[in-house]
């Protein structure tokens, strides 16, 4: 994922120009800036590099007048099932960003990806194309406690035809290795307890649990410790 997009460029830009803006915020790239009508190709050295670039250009450097924006190139052939989820709350715990992956299909994975950034950044497998796509579309953009996530599709190699997602109820199946910490925080502490208890909640209802900006369950796991 070193490759980058970048979109919105003016017809005015050079290979000149883009140069001078990654060195002027001092973010490595290797080969040449690839400018076509309107958008460039550009790789980073390394895929942290390329997600600061994503981080500190994206929306927020302007170019001749318009306003970069920069995203990992990906191929229409791999925009499949996988999202990388950027800028959440350093703060927000697991649940809370489980649920609100949740409103939108069945995730079969979440990894938290290491980075520089204050703020937490993970990688989002859902089971089909359509809910990838309906999360892509709801949270990209959508404040949460202040903070607007950033998201984008990233490569899958592994992308084969679309299939009907294999067993558990929608935004319920299996969700891959168990993660081990929360975004932005240290490992989960161990819960002492000797019986294990599922919920299992209808998607219709699981906004209502979160609350505005996660209050509601932030509560709830302050009170119960779960």
């Amino acid at each position: 994922m070193n490759k980058l997009y970048i979109g919105n460029v003016s017809a005015e830009a050079s290979e000149e120009d883009l140069e001078s803006i990654f060195k002027q915020w001092k973010i490595q790239y290797s080969g040449p800036f690839l400018v076509k009508t309107g958008y460039a190709f550009v790789d980073c050295p390394d895929e942290k590099t390329a997600m600061r670039a994503i981080d500190v250009l994206s929306g927020k450097v302007e170019l001749h007048g318009k306003v970069l924006e920069v995203e990992h190139s990906v191929p229409k052939r791999q925009r499949s099932c996988k999202l990388q989820i950027r800028n959440i709350p350093p703060h927000m715990q697991w649940e809370v960003l489980d649920g609100m992956l949740a409103q939108y299909g069945a995730v079969e994975s979440c990894e938290q990806v290491n980075t520089d950034m204050e703020t937490a950044v993970v990688n989002v497998r859902y089971a089909t194309r359509d809910q990838a796509r309906l999360a892509m579309e709801k949270l990209n953009g959508s404040l949460m406690e202040n903070y607007a996530l950033k998201v984008s599709y990233i490569p899958d190699e592994t992308a084969a035809p679309e299939g009907p997602p294999s067993g558990g109820r929608r935004g319920f199946n299996a969700r891959g290795p168990p993660r081990s910490g929360s975004p932005g925080l240290g490992a989960r502490p161990k819960v002492q307890s000797d019986i294990p208890l599922r919920v299992l909640v209808p998607t219709q209802f699981v906004g209502a649990i979160i609350g505005k900006e996660g209050a509601t369950i932030r509560n709830i796991t302050k009170q119960t410790h779960s």
